[in-house]
């Protein structure tokens, strides 16, 4: 008896499914046409009809990474803060192994940035960081069992992955938290404590908890504070602000005003301690350095004019060697006029070259006096008050002249 022949019909088979696999891997035409859609309305600016078709895009396929990374975007430039922090880090863990990640790594740390959190300037790589905000401050933070300090915690490494949190606080009912941690992010943590009715201590104070929306500027020793234009007066050497950056400016009397940027995050204090500049000794320098620039400048025209009176005297010479050695010679002029006139030249180049010498370390005397003595650019933004870099800080300045 003969086997039925399958061999056609397994082939049949193999065919049908790899024509269904090309077609499922295809994206539905609804979700291109919503996508480049918003794609197009973002950069043209149109960010409201961007979110929409955006939004659609993700409905239709909430596992695609794209809609979510252009949502961060959009986000940003309509600076909801938190919507770009959860877009962005929804579309990097949909593909970590995405080509725009760092991109959206970067969109999503200036979104937390301007949200008021804590920065964390080093380079994550593979590796997470944590930071961990509770509505009562100065509680104690453990992850796997190790403590990690108190709160508000500022963002550290930390091996990426699902961590066990447990935050506990005297007088108020500890709480475990499942976190997972992806790498290359930071991850904010905000935990709200409950008081704890049966606290041992009876001396504790249990207060409902209010969730952080404020941080404070900690300042002292100021005649005026001027915070985002606005005259602000310190409680206790505190200023009550929202979280952002913030432009403060600091006088002091006999001395020129301190202009900086301040990062304030929710439930911290950020304290500054602003170096003024006398300002009298300042226009002194100021007025030093004008003085020498001016006195280089002088001596500068004079090595010019010097180096012309030299380039005379030598086309002088010249000109008598020829007439002299001429076939026959004119008897106008003698070896001693030439050799005066050889002498002059190399008199007054030596005169241009002193004089071009001497310029140059006035000017550049007056240049160092000029930057010593420069007033702060009060027309373009402050530098930030402390720029937090690996193993320091960095203070920066900009001055006008």
């Amino acid at each position: 008896m003969t086997e039925p022949p399958v061999k056609p019909l397994r082939v049949a088979c193999v065919v049908l499914l790899a024509l269904t696999a090309t077609v499922a891997a295809q994206p539905a035409p609804d979700l291109t046409r919503e996508f480049q859609a918003g794609v197009d309305a973002f950069r043209l600016g149109k960010f409201d009809e961007a979110k929409a078709h955006l939004e659609k895009a993700k409905a239709l396929d909430p596992k695609l990474p794209g809609p979510n990374r252009f949502l961060a975007a959009v986000a940003q430039a309509q600076g909801r803060w938190q919507d770009c922090i959860d877009a962005a880090r929804l579309a990097i863990e949909l593909n970590p192994r995405s080509q725009e990640i760092a991109d959206t790594r970067k969109v999503h740390d200036e979104c937390r940035i301007s949200a008021g959190r804590a920065p964390y300037r080093d380079e994550l790589g593979d590796s997470a960081a944590i930071s961990v905000v509770t509505s009562v401050p100065g509680a104690t933070v453990k992850i796997g069992g190790l403590t990690y300090g108190g709160t508000p915690l500022a963002p550290r490494p930390i091996t990426a992955g699902t961590l066990e949190i447990d935050v506990e606080k005297a007088g108020w009912k500890p709480v475990h938290i499942s976190v997972h941690a992806p790498g290359g992010l930071v991850t904010d943590v905000t935990v709200e404590l409950e008081p704890d009715p049966d606290a041992a201590n009876p001396e504790i104070e249990v207060k409902r908890p209010t969730s952080a929306t404020t941080g404070y500027l900690v300042v002292k020793d100021l005649d005026a504070l001027t915070i985002d234009g606005q005259t602000a007066r310190p409680i206790g050497g505190k200023v009550e602000l929202s979280p952002g950056t913030h432009v403060i400016e600091i006088e002091r009397s006999a001395h020129d005003p301190w202009r900086r940027r301040v990062r304030i995050t929710a439930g911290g204090s950020t304290p500054i301690a602003p170096v003024f500049v006398e300002t009298v000794t300042r226009e002194r320098k100021e007025k030093l350095g004008i003085a020498l620039v001016s006195g280089g400048a002088a001596i500068a025209v004079f090595g010019f004019f010097a180096t012309i009176e030299s380039g005379d005297a030598s086309a002088r010479a010249r000109e008598i060697n020829r007439l002299e050695t001429a076939h026959p010679p004119k008897g106008e002029f003698t070896r001693a006029d030439w050799q005066d006139e050889r002498d002059r030249a190399t008199r007054w180049s030596l005169i241009s070259n002193v004089a071009y010498g001497a310029a140059l370390v006035t000017v550049g005397a007056g240049a160092i006096y000029l930057y010593l003595g420069g007033r702060e650019r009060a027309d373009v933004p402050p530098p930030f008050a402390v720029t937090p870099v690996s193993g320091g800080a960095v203070v920066s300045r900009g001055t006008s002249w």
